[in-house]
Parts: C-alpha cells; structure tokens; sequence
C-alpha cells in the first residue's frame, strides 16, 4: 500500500450523536494525494464504539479502528493514536465537529507545501449547535473567537487555533507528544504552545470545518465546580510555561497579560452592577446577507434598559439578523421582533429557553438568530423587549423564583376570571327566576307541544 500523505486522526468518546456524520465527512476529502483514517474510542459508555465499528465495515478503505479498554483521557489518546499514524502530515478532528470543505486537506497539503518556515496550518470555522443547526460563520474572520496566532496571546489568554481544523507534520507532533504532560485539563493547550515554539502557524482564512458546541464536554462543563477545577489545572499549565521558557516573559507578553487582567476587573465590575444597573451592559444587533457570517464591522450597539422598544434601520441585502440581549445570564419577561409590514417573526436560533414570548438565558451570552423572509428586503424591524425584575440572577433559585413569581400572577388572573364567571353566574340566576324569563320559557315549551 502507498504510504499516505495525511493521517487524520478522530479521537472519541460518547460522541454517538455525531460520530457517523463526522466520518463521513474525512471520506468526503477530495485530493490529489493518497490518506488514511485513523479513529480511537476512549471506552465510551453510549454507543460511540458500536457506531465506528459498523462504519468501518461499511467503509473498510484506508480507515482502520482502535478503542481502549478503559478510559485514558484526551490527553492519552491522542499521543497513542498518533504514534500508529503513517501519514507525512497528522490531520486532527474531534468527535463531536465534522468537515465542510470537500478540498480541506488539500488546501492546507498545498499550503504547507508552499511555506517552508511552517509545519502547522488551521483555518476558519463554522458554528453548529449540539443539534447539527448552523449557528454562524467565520468564527475567525467575523470576531466572535479570536485567534491566538502567538505564543505570547496563546499562554495570556488560554486561546483557540481550532484544532478540528489542524494539519501538522508528524514527525514535530510525535516530537512534542513525547514530552506532553498526560495530566493536563486540555492537551491541546499544552500541544499549541509548543506547536508555537517550534514553528509559524500558517493560516487559511477560509471555513472548512464545523465547529460543534456541545455543553458537557471537556472544554465546555455545565457544572460550576467542574470549569474551576479546569480552569485551575490551565493556571498551573501557564505557570509551568513560564518557566520553561523564561525568554518569553517581553515587554508584548507583559502588556497582553495587563491587558487581560484589566477586562477581567470591567466584566466583574459590568456583573456585580446587577441586570437593573443599567450602564454597563449593552444590547448589540449583527447584520449578514446569504454569503457572509456575522462580524463587528456590520453591527449596532444600543444601551441595556429595563425595557425598551428600537427601530433599527435594515442594510440593503440583509437577511439574517443576531441579537445579543448583554454578555451575561440575563431573563426578560417579552422579547419580539416585528418587521417593517409589521410581520412578527420568531428566531431561527437562541441558546435561550422560551417561555410565554420571553427568554430565559441561563449561559453567558444570550444570542437569538432570526432569518429574514426572501420576498423583499426590508428597510428596518422593530425590536421589544423587557427584562424580568427578579435580582441576582446567577442565584440556583433564580428560576424557581422567577417561576413562582409567574405562577402567583397566573393565580390572580384566574381569581378574577372566577370572580366574574360568579358574577355572570349570579346574573343569569336572577334572569331565570324573573317574570319575564318564565314567560318566554312558557311560549316555548306550548310551541313544543303543538309540533
């Protein structure tokens, strides 16, 4: 056999939901080049391993299958799989995220290829949610993420390459795996670091690959606990990074890191003003037409009030819209969107929880996508909203509260719709014990015996 140019690599555990579209997607490759398909499971407990094995069955070409018997971790697994890799170049792509672009591999091979300071290159990205539903694109290029493109920006702020979007030489990943610490909250922080060290990072500004983001994984816990103790385990990586490469304590290093520090003391001081001390928290609307994602370039800002009402002017093309209600956990009693005829429409996406035309948003972030109907374009659209009155609202009991809160109203409203159904009631009562009742029921019944 041919030895192959890249090896993808596909690491997995309980990733059942997405395991068969995200292989499919590696088969879907079209190169000029041969490549191989290498995917381990890490003892998942759902169905992951069933699901690999009966798509290598169905796909036996150049895709060869590994699990472990017993957990080992990310960190582990990767550095396993990578030692059985026979590619020139290592191509990486978690469980959960899945290719988009027929030509990635050989975009990057060609890119590679063509700069010979760099062994790395990454590219843009998509965003789906854990559903499989395009959220928005260009994750890079539009600004939602930001690319750590140093190693100075990469140890300050934790950042992100994307690695499902990775192609790196084989011989510097096995290089690095062999000192990785094995222990480590996220293998690819340790990994980019040193990627960094070694060689360029050679950028493809163009989306390839779909980036999930699936609550509950290792880099996204749903439990509080869980991301301190992530987040103490990156400190303690940034730390020994620090010493281990002392030269890189600059002057660039020390502003990001002051920089840093300096947005964290505003985004304490923006959550302890509280969802009412208005001033801090703004409400921002994107713009996109049908061939580019959302960016900061086309966006209004407008203050966070209690409650509000705008009319936002349109740009000519546009089509889709985002709305981000603050930066923060935040609930509101009424949001709605009314185009310009006014037509109400509903959003296509929201990381939030609906409830009787509010919101409840219980992550950082509130986001509500809405696509804008193709007859016509529209020349602006009216946006409402009212926050719930309800304090502290990152407390456990926020939305028992919040519940309750609705629950009494619901009982008041109900008090009165039984107090005037008594009332009615009561009328009627009067009316069929008048003389005038018992006369026209006497007329009625005297027909019905004549019939």
């Amino acid at each position: 056999m041919t030895q192959p140019v890249v090896s993808i690599i596909c690491t997995v555990y309980n990733k059942a939901p997405w395991i068969e579209k995200t292989l499919t997607s590696f088969l879907e490759q079209k190169t000029s080049f041969t490549f191989e398909v290498l995917v381990i499971d890490d003892a998942s407990t759902d169905s992951s391993w069933e699901l690999i094995q009966k798509f290598q069955f169905q796909n036996k070409k150049n895709i060869r299958i590994f699990s472990n018997s017993v957990n080992q971790g990310i960190a582990r697994t990767w550095v396993e799989i990578c030692s059985k890799a026979n590619g020139k170049y290592i191509a990486r792509c978690d469980g959960d995220d899945f290719w988009l672009d027929p030509y990635k591999l050989q975009k990057q091979v060609d890119l590679l290829e063509s700069n010979s300071d760099s062994a790395w290159s990454n590219t843009d990205f998509d965003i789906y949610d854990d559903k499989g539903k395009f959220v928005s694109s260009a994750g890079f290029e539009s600004g939602v993420i930001p690319l750590a493109d140093t190693y100075e920006k990469m140890l300050t702020t934790r950042g992100f390459t994307m690695a499902s979007t990775w192609l790196v030489e084989r011989d510097l990943i096995l290089e690095i795996n062999e000192g990785l610490d094995l222990t480590t909250a996220d293998d690819t922080f340790n990994l980019q670091l040193e990627l960094f060290k070694r060689t360029k990072l050679s950028y493809l500004p163009e989306s390839t690959v779909a980036y999930v983001i699936n609550t509950g994984s290792d880099s996204r816990p749903i439990s509080f606990e869980s991301q301190r103790v992530r987040f103490e385990k990156l400190l303690e990586t940034q730390k020994e990074f620090v010493r281990k490469y002392p030269e890189n304590i600059t002057k660039n290093f020390v502003d990001l890191l002051l920089e840093r520090n300096n947005e964290f003391e505003l985004a304490l001081s923006r959550a302890s003003a509280g969802l009412e001390g208005i001033g801090f928290e703004s409400v921002k609307v994107y713009f996109s037409d049908d061939s580019s994602g959302f960016s900061e370039v086309n966006s209004q800002s407008f203050a966070l009030k209690a409650e509000a009402s705008l009319e936002i002017d349109l740009p000519v093309g546009c089509r889709r819209i985002r709305i981000d209600l603050s930066e923060r956990p935040s609930f509101y009693d009424k949001v709605s969107v009314e185009l310009s005829d006014e037509l109400t429409i509903e959003p296509s996406w929201t990381n939030g929880i609906a409830y009787e035309g509010g919101y409840f948003f219980i992550n950082s972030d509130p986001q509500l996508i809405y696509d804008l109907p193709s007859q016509e374009d529209y020349r602006y659209f009216k946006l409402y909203y009212k926050g719930s009155q309800i304090n502290n609202v990152e407390t456990p009991d926020y939305l028992v509260k919040k519940l309750l809160v609705n629950f009494l109203e619901c009982q008041n409203e109900l008090r009165l719709v039984k107090e005037t159904l008594n009332k009615i009631e009561t009328e009627n009562t009067i009316i069929k014990n008048s003389w005038r009742w018992k006369i026209s029921t006497a007329v009625i019944n005297f027909f019905r015996r004549k019939k």
